[in-house]
């Protein structure tokens, strides 16, 4: 069973167009996410520079800083007073509070809060340290997060927390602390333009993303099939090339010993053995074609070659098969006009295609018919040999499977005939291709590389 697992193909596409949505959504979403709660901490951390900056200046510009240390003192009370009253007039302030030394609040826009503490407060504590803190929350009736929370208005139910620390002028001293509720409407409106643009590019990215990757695995795995084939067939190849070297050694001598038996038979005297005779030989000469056909299928060859007049072997192959052609009562002709046709190959190589070809149409069309050997100029690069008989045609649902090894729909055929073709071919960078038509008759179409 183990066996059988690990010998289960991988399906490389459809493993992609499941696992791949799923990986790419969840690193677009942390992406979106990350970049949404920067963009949130960045602005909203901004903001609150700005407004310790301003809170900073006002506060030492007519020395009311004293205040937070000295709040006792009368005079400093009232300038300060008069000084803090700007902290309530900045926009989106919902609430300021300022906090001494000893985190009591000295002043606030909400007088109710004015002198108390607020012991358990960790960003207070964090401010009186020196350090900028921002908080933002939601404003719920009945669930404020903090004691000081409550009183703030819930219509506004988004705020920002701001504690400022206040130092002395070129001093690290923290001297108190402010603390603003903001309800930045134009900046959380912009933040959520931000965020809405990030999450459509965020998604966009992932659509493209996996668009480009669907493709190009679509690409590698059609790459990927076709190399598989011919690895097969390559395996097969080196399959065929093991058993007909062990054939060809093992039938060849008994079959030129049977042969020259029967020529004998032929030239001896007395009782007439004749018919038997040609049978004999007539079998053993297919028998050693089938070798050949084997031995030349499994080969590798020369893909280098010479020139190869086509028109010239066009008309010779034609010559060689009238014979067969009369004795069928069938007709063939050529059409290559006048002129030298160079290609690059090998001349018995291509001879054999040809009249492996020839052989085919023959067989095909029965008795009777026309066979057309036509030669073209389809392109500056390529010759092109047309072979078209008047036979019946190949079934629909046989055409796909004709250059498949050994699938053959004769009786006595290897299946070897347009596989060879098509390696020989292919070899010196040419094609082939059938067409069968639906009213009868087939035209195989060979493309030369000119020399």
């Amino acid at each position: 069973m183990q066996a059988a697992d690990d010998c289960k193909p991988f399906n490389l596409l459809r493993w992609f167009a499941w696992l791949s949505p799923v990986v790419i959504i969840a690193i677009a979403v942390a992406n979106g996410w990350l970049i949404s709660s920067f963009l949130n901490s960045h602005l909203f951390q901004r903001e609150a520079s700005i407004s310790r900056d301003f809170v900073q200046n006002i506060l030492v510009a007519d020395g009311s800083l004293e205040f937070l240390a000295r709040p006792d003192d009368p005079v400093l009370r009232e300038r300060f007073a008069n000084t803090v009253q700007h902290l309530g007039q900045m926009r989106d302030v919902l609430r300021a509070n300022v906090f001494g030394a000893n985190r009591t609040i000295l002043w606030s826009t909400d007088p109710s809060l004015v002198g108390r503490r607020f012991e358990e407060n960790d960003e207070l504590d964090e401010a009186m340290g020196g350090r900028l803190v921002v908080h933002a929350g939601q404003i719920v009736a009945g669930q404020e997060e903090k004691p000081e929370h409550v009183g703030l208005d819930p219509s506004v139910r988004f705020f920002v927390e701001s504690y400022i620390p206040v130092m002395r002028p070129g001093s690290s001293e923290v001297v108190g602390a402010v603390e603003l509720y903001k309800a930045p409407l134009a900046l959380t409106e912009a933040i959520h333009e931000g965020r809405v643009q990030v999450w459509l590019t965020a998604l966009g990215s992932a659509l493209l993303l996996y668009g480009t990757l669907f493709w190009l695995i679509r690409r590698a795995d059609s790459t990927i099939k076709r190399q598989h084939a011919r690895l097969l067939n390559a395996e097969m190849l080196a399959v065929v090339g093991e058993l007909t070297s062990s054939v060809a050694h093992n039938i060849r001598n008994p079959l030129s010993s049977i042969r020259a038996c029967a020529e004998l038979t032929l030239e001896s005297p007395g009782e007439d053995c004749s018919d038997e005779a040609r049978d004999i030989i007539a079998q053993v000469d297919r028998i050693s074609g089938c070798i050949t056909e084997l031995l030349t299928y499994a080969g590798t060859g020369s893909d280098t070659g010479g020139q190869v007049d086509l028109a010239s072997l066009l008309g010779e192959c034609a010559s060689q098969s009238e014979a067969t052609f009369a004795r069928r009562r069938q007709r063939i002709a050529v059409d290559c006009g006048a002129g030298l046709f160079l290609v690059r190959g090998e001349t018995s190589l291509f001879r054999q295609v040809i009249l492996s070809l020839i052989a085919n149409a023959s067989e095909a069309m029965g008795e009777g018919g026309d066979c057309v050997l036509r030669l073209s100029v389809p392109d500056g690069g390529h010759l092109q040999v047309d072979i078209i008989d008047s036979g019946p045609g190949i079934p629909p649902d046989v055409i796909g499977q004709v250059f498949r090894p050994f699938f053959t729909t004769k009786p006595k055929g290897l299946g070897l005939g347009l596989p060879l073709a098509k390696r020989i071919i292919e070899r010196f960078d040419g094609a082939i291709r059938v067409l069968s038509r639906p009213e009868g008759g087939t035209t195989v179409t060979l493309l030369f590389s000119r020399a």
